[in-house]
């Protein structure tokens, strides 16, 4: 997937990219200041990084946001969203999902697959509106708290706002 800039709120920019090596530490510095997250070390970030299977987010030529996802046969998964403070409200996450969700599609996927902490309301607001559907829950799925996880799939032939 290139590079692409598009405008958002407020005439901001935002560039949605494949993420580089380059980017590891600003990524890990956003995981750990985002609470809803789960933090991935940095040898995890390098290894999703040579896989091809990060997605960024720039503004103002900072390190906006991230989205970890894989393919598996014709199903995607989305497995980490992270959207730094100052950036947040602005659909920085939303372009993030909507570039893996284009690019997932591009690779084959049919579907579309992932959990969010159940207090989580801000996360299962964002992917309802782009067209998930709540698939089920997991019970004390994660962990510091123990939390549910929702579920949720997004059927790539749909169309999404």
């Amino acid at each position: 997937m290139p590079a692409r800039s598009e405008k958002i709120g407020n005439g901001h920019a935002v560039t949605i990219r494949r993420m580089n090596a380059a980017d590891i530490s600003a990524a890990h510095s956003l995981l750990k200041e985002s609470p809803e997250a789960s933090i991935w070390s940095r040898e995890s970030l390098v290894e999703s990084v040579s896989r091809g299977e990060i997605w960024t987010a720039e503004m103002g030529g900072r390190l906006a946001g991230i989205l970890i996802g894989q393919m598996a046969a014709d199903e995607f998964e989305i497995l980490n969203l992270a959207v730094g403070r100052e950036f947040r409200r602005r659909g920085v996450a939303t372009h993030l999902v909507r570039a893996a969700l284009e690019s997932a599609k591009a690779a084959g996927a049919r579907q579309t697959y992932l959990e969010v902490r159940a207090s989580n309301e801000g996360g299962i607001q964002l992917y309802t509106r782009l067209g998930f559907q709540k698939s089920g829950r997991r019970t004390n799925y994660y962990q510091n708290p123990v939390e549910d996880a929702v579920l949720l799939v997004f059927h790539i032939s749909a169309p999404h706002p």
